[in-house]
């Protein structure tokens, strides 16, 4: 009996009913915790005084600062929030001694918490529709009804993962953090990527989110190999970057055109110390270590040694699937007109997502705010890397689903624990590497949508 029932429900027609419950859900989640869980300020203040130095006429980067210090972000950030600024500002009307607009009164953060709890529904419905993608490719390559319902439901317990993490409904309701808008439109220029092949509109969007936080760049390498293997040719990769690059000149010529050292120093800053105090991964290490040049320099190494990897992974793999002709056509100057390839979309997915994640894991630092950079990747990760397109019974499947979920709850609990301990780093990097051996030992997604399947 329950067995039918759910077999029944893993039809095609109760997709959409499953992600309006999950978003149903999510939204009155995220009015609870607004309405019930005090706002602790953090950062919004800060944000409001760089905002209000550039309103005022600065336009040097070193100038405009806030408590937390100086700013550090791009200059898409600036606009944004003072756009929230004047949404929050609007409708109230409140003195406001610090010259801040009244911006940082308890009346406008109430509103700007509203304004992000719109945020986290839009992006929940598209991380949802990113996940609704693959398992409909799934689903196209089970051979039986039995194995379908099973991968279904599994896909499904992803997707409610998704919905559950406490940390990131702090991040965005509570703490206002730019990283939240900024993994929106990351995700929706995936989304533009994988589901709608609209590559020139991604680009928009990805370096719209770029400008608002730079740690988008690194979704940058595996961006960079989708738009070599959709384009076919070099020429036509360079067109897509240049849109990058453009709408990042745009956005920051007030400040290209007045200091542009100071802009480029400050709003990339690469070189930048963070403090051993607020390190989520790293907290078993002595401080003298996490703070030395040897050891960031020991983790670009193997930032760019495990990219290299798996950049020759994915090249095998492209060979093994395209054959070595197909494989080749990326590095041609100029691209044939009857050349098209459409990317489907768990390959792109997958290929953002574990170029996002291998900079994660060999970060310097994750500050809490940070776990939103990647939470949303790991169900997707690990349910590609354990299940992907093979049909499986029930009881094989729970063994890797269980250990799945436990990678989740691990990497969960870690970013829970404040402040961290040498248990919950120790906990997230026993997480990470499980993950990331899982990514180096499975084999990579279709790469591409046969022709007579993509109408």
């Amino acid at each position: 009996m329950w067995a039918k029932v759910c077999h029944n429900l893993a039809k095609p027609r109760y997709d959409n009913q499953w992600l309006a419950l999950l978003l149903i859900a999510e939204s009155l989640l995220s009015a609870m915790i607004v309405k019930r869980v005090p706002y602790t300020e953090i950062d919004w203040v800060a944000y409001m005084q760089e905002v209000t130095t550039y309103q005022n006429g600065e336009r040097d980067y070193i100038s405009i600062r806030g408590d937390t210090g100086p700013l550090v972000y791009p200059a898409g950030f600036l606009y944004l929030y003072g756009f929230f600024k004047d949404i929050a500002t609007r409708w109230i009307d409140v003195s406001d001694p610090t010259g801040l607009g009244a911006s940082t009164s308890p009346e406008a953060i109430r509103i700007i918490q509203w304004v992000f709890v719109i945020l986290y529904a839009i992006n929940s419905a598209v991380v949802l529709m990113l996940y609704n993608a693959v398992l409909q490719r799934m689903r196209q390559q089970q051979s039986t009804q039995s194995s379908t319902a099973t991968i279904v439901w599994c896909w499904r317990i992803a997707m409610g993962i998704t919905c559950l993490s406490k940390r990131v409904h702090s991040i965005f309701v509570l703490r206002l953090f730019n990283d939240a808008p900024a993994m929106l439109l990351l995700h929706i220029s995936m989304y533009l990527f994988a589901c709608c092949d609209s590559w020139a509109l991604g680009c928009v969007v990805f370096s719209l989110a770029v400008s608002i936080k730079m740690n988008v760049l690194l979704f940058a390498p595996g961006l960079l190999l989708l738009l070599l293997q959709k384009n076919q040719s070099l020429l036509g990769t360079i067109r897509h970057l240049s849109i990058c690059a453009s709408l990042q000149l745009l956005l920051g010529w007030p400040f290209l055109t007045t200091y542009p050292i100071s802009y480029i120093k400050k709003a990339f800053e690469f070189d930048r110390v963070f403090f051993f105090k607020w390190t989520v991964n790293w907290k078993f290490l002595p401080e003298e270590i996490f703070t030395s040049k040897p050891w960031a320099l020991l983790l670009l190494t193997c930032h760019l040694g495990v990219l290299g990897m798996l950049a020759n992974k994915w090249w095998r793999s492209a060979i093994s699937q395209l054959g070595d002709a197909n494989a080749r056509k990326l590095m041609r100057l100029a691209k044939c007109d009857n050349d098209d390839i459409r990317l489907s979309p768990e390959y792109v997915i997958h290929t953002m997502f574990v170029s996002n994640y291998v900079g994660i894991v060999f970060a310097r630092t994750l500050h809490y705010q940070f776990y939103c950079w990647y939470f949303y990747s790991l169900p997707m990760l690990l349910w590609l890397t354990s299940f992907g397109s093979s049909s499986s019974s029930t009881c094989k499947l729970v063994i890797p689903l269980s250990a799945n979920v436990i990678a989740v709850v691990g990497v969960e609990y870690a970013f829970n624990v404040f402040p961290a301990t040498e248990l919950s780093s120790a906990v997230l990097q026993l997480s990470h590497a499980y993950l990331m051996l899982k990514i180096v030992s499975s084999k990579v997604p279709s790469i591409q949508i046969d022709k007579q399947k993509i109408k």
